[in-house]
């Protein structure tokens, strides 16, 4: 197995300093070696950066590297999806990624080869080679943040939110599959596609009014909104995980300011949602839903309850929430990819 180095962690600042210069140089190299991997679409395959990060864990180590350092007999030495997870996890990237960690792909061998060519040939190797162990591990640890951040960008950043329906699937469990999928990218993904779900849903329902459309990030205090939508004199409040903070601030703001509240959340928190109204006696004055019902029976009504318009309103839905993320969000993967079947 390939072995993590637990010591890159603690790399001094000096070190850092002394790397940095034949780091950036090295880098500079590699942005120019990673546009010729781009096929005709544009794409990059995501082996290609699994490649780097197993060679920069090795040369956090040794340098040169030898074959026999790096490569088993058919593959990169240690290669795998545990491995690719735990070096992307201490770079502070947690998402699901490729399930081998490219370990089945003839290709990561070879680009892997490639990436040791280009450390040999490059102007900089000789100084790689004088450089004492603390440092050659500070410039390895830089090229591997660099692998990371480009599988964030050509990997992470390029996959839509996806999940396996048919029109024929009740359009709450749509929703639901919906969330379930944005819930497994881990951070803020669920809460995100949540809230642009409402808001596609309400533009659908209401095409006459100006319904916000806001980043998930932007805070209703910098806004100074009553809540992440309003419709009339009611505020909708999007949260994946309600809390007392929300029933006994937010909703008691709105009830002084004159507006209805109306709280959504997942199916799973619904009852906790209503515990927390009861808590902050706003049992009577705050609506509670969830979002899976509030978006999806929306559909099925306005198609009227017809499979075929279903399909349409559906696809429809899905069109707006993508139209509507694609204006206010700079992360493309909250993008929805829309089955073929629609």
């Amino acid at each position: 197995m390939l072995k993590l180095l637990a010591g890159w962690g603690c790399i001094m600042d000096s070190d850092q300093a002394t790397a940095k210069p034949i780091a950036d140089d090295l880098i500079a190299s590699l942005e120019h070696w990673r546009e010729t991997k781009r096929g005709k679409k544009g794409t990059i395959s995501a082996n290609v950066f699994c490649a780097g990060l197993y060679v920069t864990e090795y040369l956090g180590g040794k340098y040169p590297l030898q074959r026999s350092d790096y490569l088993a007999d058919s593959q990169v030495r240690g290669a795998s999806g545990a491995t690719a997870k735990n070096i992307l996890s201490r770079h502070g990237e947690d998402r699901d990624f490729l399930k081998e960690g490219g370990r089945t792909s003839r290709m990561t061998k070879e680009v892997a080869v490639e990436i040791v060519d280009l450390l040999d040939k490059h102007p900089r190797s000789d100084d790689l080679r004088r450089l004492p162990l603390d440092e050659l591990a500070a410039v390895a640890r830089t090229l591997q943040a660099w692998f990371v951040d480009q599988i964030k960008v050509e990997y992470f950043g390029k996959q839509r939110i996806k999940a396996e329906f048919s029109p024929t699937t009740p359009m709450k469990l749509v929703v639901s599959a919906l969330l379930k999928s944005a819930q497994e990218r881990g951070g803020n993904t669920a809460g995100a596609v949540a809230q642009h779900l409402v808001g596609a849903k309400l533009a659908l329902r209401f095409p006459k009014l100006e319904i916000s459309n806001d980043s998930y990030t932007t805070a209703d205090v910098q806004t100074s909104r009553p809540g992440d939508f309003l419709v009339g004199d009611t505020a909708f409040h999007v949260t994946m995980s309600p809390s007392q903070p929300l029933f006994e601030g937010r909703c008691k703001s709105n009830r002084k300011a004159g507006f209805r509240s109306r709280v959504l959340v997942p199916e799973s928190r619904l009852a906790a949602a209503a515990q927390l109204a009861d808590l902050a006696r706003l049992g009577d004055y705050v609506a509670v839903q969830s979002v899976e019902d509030f978006v999806g029976t929306n559909v099925e009504e306005m198609a009227g309850f017809r499979e075929q318009e279903i399909r349409s309103h559906l696809r429809l839905l899905l069109d707006t929430y993508n139209h509507r993320v694609a204006g206010v969000e700079s992360d493309p993967s909250l993008l929805i990819e829309l089955p073929e079947n629609l």
